[in-house]
């Protein structure tokens, strides 16, 4: 720690590069070097829990949703739905109005911390690029939100002496009521222009007593009638994205599709005379976060249960998907392993690196460590939700049923994508048991390839990309990858409880794979004996080697 911040060179800690804004103008970025990165990364768990702390202790509703893993931008929004009025108003400067000396007197001054000279100068000088919190830096937005809880507290004391609601998002504070006259002791209208608010002596006293700025370009009244905005989500009856909002995320899908581009941002004018013009690119991360947004609002006010909304999604859920699986399976930058579940990534892991030599086409290991060659589906996060992927072999039956649908002709309103790169192949590794059967009758039907429990091929070539690989057959007698495992680690036991391939098991007596992948597979990979996954390995190799020999 001592030689990241006293030691490295100021100009050598952050990179700095930067984004547009929504609203226009430039975001600076200040990105720190790995090493620094992880050290605010570890001040910042210490400092979320910290925070966690004082609010519980407070035991008051929470105020402000920026920067938490339990709050949302939705939830901020829906505490002024169906107001009257609403009142919106931006702190000018955010982060870089938490400079070097008010983080450090912070973390000596404050009640809830106290800290020796020595420790809040050291805080200050890990979080602050020598000036002031960075925008890019892990533990800027847990900073930010302990000292802006004056803020907080003293906006919470004026929203209830006028009977107004507040909250806020970062540097975004919103006033809403249903009040017949908005009160003046926070803002009023100007005398001349009806369109423009002006805020209370008193409101801004507070806010600028607080070491914060207004932003007097943003100040922004909604009332009863026009479109209600808050942090960019309308409340007038629901919370919700702008409609606007959703036809171009949809006409960006659509390009995307169809030419494997998309626009972004528009460039000015090359000449006089001339049309701006739309700027292209293939990244699919900010259209995957687009979607993603709207989708967790829109969700945000769903009562529906997942069956219902897996028999009739919304608009917004079938665009989704149709991306994620332009995403996952059309445009690949490695072979893609899909899994009967969670654990499954970790064995095959751990056996591809163990058994290297065998298996160049699976990965090698290089002069910066092991470089796999393949990835795998992840089951974290909202993809596999979103393609009713739920970790189990009876799931894995959509995926060809989305070749389906995205593919070829259908009465569906959407048309078959034209841009289909498919660069590498989607394996679907399932395990030679009775759950077989609900894929292997979808594959039969849709397209013809017989696969059961008898049958020996080393792969299945479905449709196009995809594939289907078995663990290796027993007879008449089902496999499961777990089976690959030598007897003496299929029967080790932790905390007296060894593994259980059921799918009801006794949490008292059973291990789950699960656990048996985190607590026994992964810490002793370098002692086990992974001979016995070379067939499964084999044919995960001869998959990707016959579609590379494709035309």
């Amino acid at each position: 720690m001592t030689a990241i911040v006293y030691k490295m060179p100021k100009d050598r800690k952050y990179t700095t590069f930067e984004i547009d804004k929504k609203s226009g103008g430039k975001r600076t970025i200040k990105a720190p070097v790995a090493k620094l990165k992880k050290l605010q990364s570890h001040l910042s768990h210490v400092l979320y829990q910290c925070l966690s702390e004082i609010e519980k202790d407070r035991g008051a509703k929470p105020i402000s949703f920026g920067f938490r893993r339990d709050r949302s931008i939705a939830e901020n929004a829906s505490r002024h739905k169906r107001r009257r009025w609403v009142l919106n108003l931006d702190l000018e400067d955010f982060f870089p109005s938490f400079n070097f000396g008010r983080v450090r007197g912070f973390f000596l001054k404050d009640k809830a911390f106290h800290l020796h000279p020595e420790v809040a100068t050291t805080i200050a000088q890990i979080a602050c690029d020598g000036t002031a919190l960075p925008q890019g830096s892990p533990c800027s937005p847990v900073i930010s939100e302990l000292i802006a809880q004056i803020l907080d507290m003293r906006l919470v004391r004026l929203a209830k002496k006028y009977s107004v609601t507040y909250t806020r998002y970062a540097d975004d504070i919103t006033f809403s009521t249903s009040q017949k006259e908005f009160p003046k002791g926070l803002a009023h209208v100007d005398a001349n222009d009806p369109s423009i608010w002006h805020l209370s002596d008193e409101l801004v006293g507070e806010i600028t007593g607080s070491g914060f700025v207004i932003n007097n370009t943003k100040i922004r009244m909604h009332f009863r009638g026009s479109r209600q905005m808050v942090t960019g989500l309308v409340v007038n009856e629901k919370v919700n994205i702008r409609s606007d909002y959703y036809r171009r995320a949809r006409a960006m899908c659509d390009s995307l599709f169809q030419t494997g581009k998309y626009f972004t941002v528009t460039q000015p004018p090359a000449g006089e005379g001339e049309e701006p013009v739309p700027e292209l690119i293939d990244s699919l991360s900010p259209l995957e976060g687009i979607l993603g947004h709207i989708y967790t609002v829109t969700q945000s006010e769903e009562r529906r249960s997942v069956q219902e909304q897996r028999q009739q999604p919304r608009a917004i859920r079938k665009l989704y998907r149709r991306f994620l699986f332009y995403k996952y399976f059309m445009a690949l930058k490695a072979p893609l392993i899909v899994t009967e579940g969670k654990t499954d990534p970790i064995y095959l892991r751990e056996a591809i690196q163990s058994r290297a030599d065998s298996h160049p086409v699976l990965g090698v290991l290089g002069e910066d460590g092991f470089n796999h060659a393949v990835r795998y589906f992840n089951y974290e996060g909202l993809a596999h939700e979103i393609m009713d992927l739920g970790g189990g072999t009876g799931d894995l039956k959509s995926i060809p049923l989305d070749y389906l649908r995205n593919l070829r002709p259908s009465k569906e309103a959407h048309k078959p994508l034209l841009h289909k790169p498919m660069e590498h192949p989607v394996i679907i590794v399932l395990d030679n048991d009775e759950g077989l059967a609900s894929v292997a009758s979808t594959v039969k039907k849709n397209f013809g390839v017989s696969i059961n429990l008898k049958s020996t091929s080393d792969f299945y070539n479905v449709t196009d990309n995809l594939y289907i690989v078995k663990t290796p057959e027993n007879g008449s007698n089902g496999t499961c990858i777990e089976d690959l495992f030598p007897k003496e680690w299929r029967n080790y036991k932790v905390n007296g409880k060894k593994l259980n391939t059921a799918s009801k098991i006794d949490p008292l007596k059973d291990l789950s794979k699960e656990a048996f992948a985190k607590s026994v597979v992964r810490p002793n990979a370098d002692s086990i004996d992974f001979s016995k996954f070379d067939s499964l390995l084999g044919r995960i190799s001869k998959a990707i080697e016959h579609y590379a020999a494709k035309p």
